[in-house]
């Protein structure tokens, strides 16, 4: 599986080469991307389904392949690999990246007309980083990775968007970039740290998770790594109040470039954040895990209320992207295993639903050249199967009970009440309750602007934008298509087989991320005995005696 596995990152990465230099016209060029992503998903699918159902006894890693990359001569202590391989954190998104991927071509077919081969060598080669990212095993692999991402959507944004894709380009990589420097220094730090320690100088993920475990760090670096890697994995996903870069990206950016960057590159920031956070500085997430959990539950509702008054579609939906990614965000500092198991879920469950519902903008956007949403209504009579998978997708996307989104949701809510309820500090343990609420309030709020997006859309008096020429428009305008229906139908079963077996995906996630939670469980647990502590050598009843007389 090892090959197989490096073969879904190369693939990609050399058929870019190829487009950007054979002497295809369009139509080739197209096909010829169509069938690289295909035969990528079905190496991606291999893969993946041969992950095994229960853990291998000694194995850590699925698919594992490594050579040395710089080290040996000149580098004796040095150990910097070339390492991939899969564990049950980074196996779906990795599926999901070679699923989106063939979404986002079909969703080009006809908008991107010229420069063809520079358009699809480029997600070609967004294609290798964003695979690439949620299997590297080493640090330098991975921010390169890490990186690698950013140079394809930048140029996808700045040559092939909307009206002011030029400086939506330049804030989207500006933002990214300045928040990468960071978190390549603290990544640098946990290696420096251990190397100090330890007198070994490597690079592995997971050789640094075990070493950090058995000897963590003092507070105080883990407090300064922390917010070095808060930085960059903030503005990735983004995290409320450093979102403003998105909604913008989004609106200016292609269709397969909005599809692409909410349902995969948003998640890299999620990702980074279980991955290293959480098992690598356990006492600095759990002590900043209230102002995290407020900043979270400030980006569903301030996302949510802005989508509310929004009239262009795909900024509707770009707010909605941050509403969600704060449920994501809500779960994993909850530092709760349902919290934690429902966040690690609805990343993928996002990725699938507002993949799609960016896809369709696009497709109504090809058919009327408008987002805005008060010239469209009543569109149901012309396009039925566009309205069925809309509504679908806005299902999903509230959280209909039997809907990929239900489960993820319900996990965090019940995450995060579980961590109120049970915490140490009555204070503390307030504040979460309101947290809380609030989300379910959020959960409310996405629905409102979700089922009225829908409601003005596609019910109602047929509203078209040209009422000039109605007639030709009548004529013109279509329902999908077979590549249009090829775009969502697999996205579409993934809703389904997610909302109704949610165990099928669980059971994978959930034993990596028993080793990855473990560190900060543990961290919670010495702040409840640290309370207890406080409790005993302070009762409540020698207070009382002491501030009241024997009648009180």
């Amino acid at each position: 599986m090892g090959l197989l596995l490096n073969l879904s990152l190369l693939l990609p990465l050399l058929s870019a080469v190829v487009l950007w230099f054979a002497p295809l016209n369009r139509h080739q060029v197209r096909r010829f991307a169509l069938g690289v992503t295909l035969v990528t998903l079905l190496l991606v699918i291999i893969v993946t389904a041969g992950y095994p159902a229960q853990p291998l006894e000694g194995e850590s890693v699925y698919a594992s392949s490594e050579w040395s990359w710089l080290g040996g001569v000149g580098f004796a202590e040095m150990d910097v690999r070339y390492s991939v391989g899969l564990d049950g954190l980074g196996l779906w998104l990795y599926a999901l990246s070679g699923l989106l991927m063939v979404t986002a071509v079909l969703v080009s077919w006809e908008s991107v007309k010229e420069r063809a081969g520079l358009f699809y060598g480029l997600l070609l080669l967004l294609e290798t980083g964003c695979l690439g990212v949620f299997c590297a095993r080493d640090i330098i692999l991975f921010y390169v990775f890490f990186e690698f991402t950013l140079i394809p959507l930048f140029f996808l944004i700045g040559i092939w968007g909307s009206e002011d894709r030029r400086r939506a380009a330049n804030k989207f990589f500006l933002y990214t970039l300045a928040g990468s420097v960071l978190t390549f220094l603290g990544l640098m730090s946990i290696v420096l740290l251990h190397w100090a320690h330890s007198g070994q100088l490597t690079f592995s993920i997971e050789l640094l998770t075990e070493a950090l475990r058995e000897n963590p760090l003092t507070l105080t670096y883990q407090r300064i790594i922390f917010l070095a890697l808060l930085a960059g994995f903030a503005i990735k996903i983004p995290i409320f109040p450093f979102h403003t870069w998105l909604p913008l990206a989004h609106v200016q950016a292609p269709t397969a470039g909005s599809v692409l960057l909410a349902g995969i590159m948003l998640k890299i920031g999620t990702y980074g954040f279980v991955r290293f956070n959480l098992p690598m500085l356990p006492d600095a997430t759990v002590q900043w895990m209230p102002c995290l959990l407020w900043l979270s539950v400030a980006g569903i509702i301030y996302g949510a209320l802005v989508a509310l008054v929004q009239w262009d579609m795909k900024r509707l939906i770009a707010y909605s992207s941050v509403s969600h990614l704060g449920f994501c965000t809500l779960g994993l500092f909850s530092v709760n295993r349902l919290g934690i198991e429902g966040a690690a879920l609805q990343m993928i469950n996002h990725g699938i639903s507002t993949g799609a519902l960016f896809a369709i903008v696009g497709m109504i956007y090809e058919r009327y050249h408008t987002r805005e949403i008060r010239q469209l209504a009543g569109l149901a009579a012309k396009t039925p199967w566009l309205a069925f998978f809309m509504l679908l997708f806005t299902l999903s996307s509230i959280g209909l009970p039997g809907l990929n989104g239900f489960t993820g949701e319900f996990l965090i809510l019940l995450g995060v009440f579980q961590r109120a309820w049970n915490h140490a500090d009555a204070h503390v343990g307030g504040q979460l309750t309101v947290i809380a609420i609030l989300a379910v309030f959020g959960v409310v709020l996405g629905a409102w602007y979700m089922l009225s997006l829908m409601q003005r859309l596609f019910f109602g008096r047929l509203q078209e934008p040209d009422q000039e020429h109605s007639d030709q428009l009548a004529t013109n305008i279509r329902d999908l298509s077979w590549r249009e229906f090829a775009a969502l139908a697999p996205l579409a079963v993934m809703v389904f087989w997610i909302g109704l077996q949610p165990g099928f995906f669980l059971s994978r996630i959930d034993r990596t991320l028993t080793t990855i939670i473990e560190p900060a469980e543990e961290s919670v647990s010495r702040v409840f005995q640290a309370s207890n502590r406080n409790a005993r050598r302070f009762p409540v009843e020698s207070v009382k005696s002491k501030s009241g007389g024997s009648g009180t």
